[in-house]
């Protein structure tokens, strides 16, 4: 975008923890401020694409890789708990506010990013202008199973049994160039999964499904029923079951994970764009 202004730097998370983040800013003072929340093992650049449509709609957009991915310090992929993603989140969203002051703040997170968010409203029950979630991972396994049992159980699904876990790439999108994109990108993860990060992602969705309705702020869901990662019917659960006045779902016929990064990723970006332009217009 002509006139877009980007920058990349780095700030303090959970206990010091160096977190690298990314800025994109439109040429003229911004509408509102959208920060996004990536998800498991991928980072935030690849969100330049959604980052300068946002951005030539006047908003600015800041992401961070999330710690243990991309540019960010710590073990690959590890949290022994959610509390540190939040942690994270929340001085990241400081740092926005005082970058930004008096301007409305969105939340947008994907797949894990979309729990964490998720969870952070839940929990923190932070002031801001609304939440946008794309292919959240919100549904847990069945109570009767134990955090352990299942991380085995997803091993087993995805590998032989004890077989670390490695997200498959051709389920994030039908596109096999942006597939593949995916596959060399020197900052995506394509390692194991850490068993201690999953059993703390299955705490953190059986805490969101026990408190869907502490979500009240505008919410905005975006899924393709096509989605082999992350079942739409996690978002069909918090659409009903939301708190939130202002609340949309839009489900996808046929998209995988990524919506996008899918062949119809303009009808995504020109549907996140609407609903964000409808509440931050002058008198809106």
């Amino acid at each position: 975008m002509p006139g877009m202004r980007t920058s990349e730097g780095e700030f303090r998370g959970f206990h010091g923890q160096v977190l690298f983040r990314r800025r994109w800013l439109p040429a003229g003072e911004p509408r509102a401020v959208v920060a996004v929340v990536h998800g498991y093992a991928e980072h935030c650049g690849r969100y330049q694409h959604v980052a300068s449509r946002l951005a030539d709609e006047g908003h600015a957009v800041h992401a961070f890789d999330l710690r243990g991915h991309g540019r960010s310090a710590g073990e690959r992929t590890l949290v022994q708990s959610f509390n540190e993603h939040l942690s994270d989140v929340q001085r990241f969203l400081a740092l926005l506010r005082n970058e930004h002051p008096g301007k409305p703040l969105y939340l947008l997170g994907h797949s894990m990013g979309g729990m964490i968010a998720a969870l952070y409203v839940i929990v923190r029950q932070p002031d801001l202008a609304g939440l946008v979630l794309s292919g959240p991972a919100l549904l847990a396994p069945p109570r009767r199973v134990s955090a352990v049992q299942a991380v085995k159980n997803g091993f087993r699904r995805f590998g032989p049994a004890g077989a670390p876990r490695v997200l498959p790439a051709s389920a994030i999108s039908r596109d096999p160039d942006l597939v593949q994109a995916y596959e060399t990108d020197p900052l995506v993860y394509r390692g194991p999964g850490h068993p201690a990060s999953m059993a703390a992602g299955i705490r953190a969705r059986r805490r969101i499904e026990r408190d869907m309705e502490a979500i009240s702020l505008p919410l905005l869901l975006l899924h393709g029923t096509g989605d082999l990662l992350t079942p739409p019917a996690g978002s069909e659960a918090l659409f009903a079951r939301a708190a939130s006045k202002d609340k949309t779902l839009k489900l996808y016929d046929g998209l995988y994970h990524e919506v996008f990064n899918e062949p119809e990723q303009d009808e995504v970006l020109d549907d996140l764009v609407e609903w964000l332009g409808a509440r931050t217009a002058p008198g809106a």
